[in-house]
């Protein structure tokens, strides 16, 4: 019903090693490589940014299709494109979720800056196959 506009994934405890399940809204997702970008709302040291420092998500969930995944910590650079192609697409949605997270006014690109300083964002996409050659398509993902 949501289609790409929230993921849920699954990440593993560093002291504990328990799974914890995680739900985030999606910034930007790339159809072409099944890639999601979400952001920490809570900045850094939220517990789920640590634990994926420490180690993998071990599945996404986002709509119908859910993958073992990997994921990368976004340079500031790209995290700034993709919150401003955000602001841009979504100005009504990134109004709401700003005024219930109390992140003030994120309307001009000076605070877009400060914002990305202070909160990691993270892309998940398919890992590849075990099985598949280096350079094949990453086709990991299957319905839930």
């Amino acid at each position: 019903m949501l289609g790409h506009t929230f993921l849920m994934f699954v990440h593993t405890g560093r002291r504990t090693g328990r799974p914890h399940e995680t739900v985030a809204m999606v910034l930007r997702y790339d159809a072409s490589t099944h890639e999601a970008v979400i952001c920490a709302a809570w900045g850094p040291d939220t517990d789920w940014v640590r634990n994926l420092h420490a180690g993998p998500a071990v599945d996404v969930q986002l709509g119908r299709v859910s993958f073992t995944p990997e994921h990368r910590f976004l340079a500031y650079d790209e995290a700034f494109d993709i919150a401003v192609a955000f602001r841009r697409q979504h100005p009504g949605r990134l109004r709401v979720v700003s005024a219930v997270l109390g992140w003030g006014d994120l309307r001009a690109d000076g605070a877009v800056r400060e914002f990305i300083q202070t909160h990691p964002f993270v892309a998940f996409r398919p890992a590849p196959e075990p099985s598949a050659p280096p350079g094949s398509p990453r086709t990991g993902c299957r319905p839930s």
